[in-house]
């Protein structure tokens, strides 16, 4: 059917031959996150991303128009949380060693590009939705805490419209990209992350919608 993407495309295409050739690397006025494909015993081709100090996303563009569903999925792993310096919800302590996020409306100002980050907290209680310090035009959404799973790969599976809707409280017009990112640039710290399967399963409304590439 025109305008339906297929179920489930994989976002890191496997990580083989050029899948970086998808992605954009978005960085700050610092040093950048490390990503390479390592090789895992249990699922094969996996992104490691290190981060010393450091912040720098991999972005993908997705362009899906007025979706109707939407459904992202992706396995992820650190090799610890980040020690708890200062306050998540805090410019200080705005560092999480992974996060997942997509990008819905964009704005020529950045701060006004609506998001939600999915993330492995330090010390936020799992299932805290909150305004990141820097825009209320971004939600942070803890799935995971501590080091209670840390070394232990997990699956992530979420109905991305209905996170907007209820932290925005409408419905969202467009998903534009999808995004990985382990950073410690404010906190100053090391952290090591590893993803996989990274997926979205999502159907637009309206034909003019572009799949992803």
């Amino acid at each position: 059917m025109a305008g339906v993407l297929p179920a489930a495309p994989d976002l890191f295409d496997g990580l083989s031959g050029d899948w970086r050739r998808s992605w954009r690397v978005e960085k700050l006025f610092t040093k950048a996150t490390s990503y390479a494909v390592e090789r895992d015993a249990e699922l094969g081709p996996v992104l490691h991303a290190a981060s010393d100090s450091a912040h720098a996303a991999l972005v993908r563009s997705v362009q899906i128009a007025a979706p109707t569903s939407a459904r992202l999925s992706w396995r992820w792993k650190v090799a610890r949380a980040l020690e708890s310096v200062a306050p998540e919800r805090t410019k200080n302590g705005d560092d999480y060693c992974a996060r997942v996020f997509v990008i819905f409306e964009t704005s020529l100002w950045p701060l006004h590009t609506r998001a939600i980050n999915y993330v492995w907290s330090a010390r936020e209680p799992v299932g805290s939705v909150y305004p990141s310090p820097y825009t209320a035009n971004v939600g942070m959404v803890v799935l995971r805490s501590g080091n209670t799973a840390a070394g232990v790969w997990q699956d992530e599976s979420r109905d991305v419209l209905a996170d907007y809707r209820q932290f925005f409280g409408e419905p969202a017009t467009c998903i534009s990209a999808v995004a990985v990112l382990v950073d410690t640039d404010n906190t100053g710290q090391q952290a090591d992350a590893w993803f996989a399967r990274l997926s979205i399963d999502s159907v637009p409304r309206r034909e003019d919608s572009t799949p992803i590439p």
